[in-house]
């Protein structure tokens, strides 16, 4: 799926209709105005529909990723953490540590 950017005509429409700041409240950001959705991509393929603040923009993404994992949870696209460890057991179990004669670019030579 292909990201759907704002033209330059778009960002000012929204610029202008957001008297020039932050979509937030509380924020009062001017410069540097990213693009985003209202409510995920993932959910709602379109353009973005407002402009945030990069500080703004970050605590949005963290709120989104969460409600989105809990809808795939829900929905049972993906394990919660207790059917996950039920599966698989509660250790994590790691790759094992490469020696070096198999790391890429290591030297043929041994020292």
């Amino acid at each position: 799926m292909g990201r759907l950017y704002l033209t330059a005509r778009e960002y000012e429409a929204l610029l202008k209709k957001q008297n020039g700041a932050c979509c937030v409240d509380e924020c009062e950001a001017t410069e540097g105005l990213i693009g985003e959705h209202s409510t995920p991509n993932t959910w709602r393929r379109a353009k973005p529909d407002q402009l945030m603040c990069a500080r703004c923009h970050k605590v949005k993404t963290l709120r989104d990723i969460k409600n989105i994992w809990k809808v795939k949870r829900l929905n049972g696209e993906a394990l919660s953490q207790y059917e996950r460890r039920r599966r698989y057991g509660a250790q994590l179990h790691g790759r094992p540590f490469q020696s070096r004669d198999d790391r890429l670019g290591a030297s043929p030579w041994k020292r």
